[in-house]
């Protein structure tokens, strides 16, 4: 039974109790604590470290998007040089063919018109032959 004020085992109690609460603070909490408290510091500086490299990640993405549209931008104004040069190059060799095309028939038209000429001169020049060679098969007897 309590009685008042309390007898010496209640002392005692408070003692070993004290005790106790000495020991286990000592050898269980504070060691579990220190577990905790450097596995809390590990984690946070892991999180760190992670948001650090995905900063670092999304920096260098941002740099090769920049970079591929760089590229990419480089890449059609040289295929538009390239075209504009093969529509320069190839308008060039149509002008030039159309040219030689105009000349050739031009030396054509001239051979032609001379080649007429010397065909005419030479028709003219047979004319009083044929005339007397037609004259002679129509008559049937050679003409004096």
């Amino acid at each position: 039974m309590l009685s008042f004020p309390p007898d010496w085992t209640f002392v005692f109690q408070i003692i070993l109790f004290l005790g106790l609460w000495t020991f286990l603070r000592r050898f269980l909490f504070e060691p579990n604590l220190a577990v905790l408290k450097n596995r809390e510091e590990r984690s946070a500086g892991a999180l760190q470290e992670a948001s650090r490299v995905k900063v670092e990640a999304e920096a260098i993405g941002e740099q090769y998007r920049t970079r591929l549209t760089e590229t990419r931008a480089g890449a059609m104004r040289q295929v538009d040089t390239v075209y504009r040069e093969a529509e320069e190059q190839a308008r060039v060799l149509i002008e030039s063919a159309r040219a030689d095309a105009a000349r050739t028939m031009a030396e054509m038209r001239e051979t032609l018109a001379q080649e007429l000429a010397q065909a005419r001169q030479s028709l003219t020049a047979n004319v009083p032959t044929f005339s007397r060679e037609i004259a002679e098969k129509l008559l049937g007897r050679p003409l004096t």
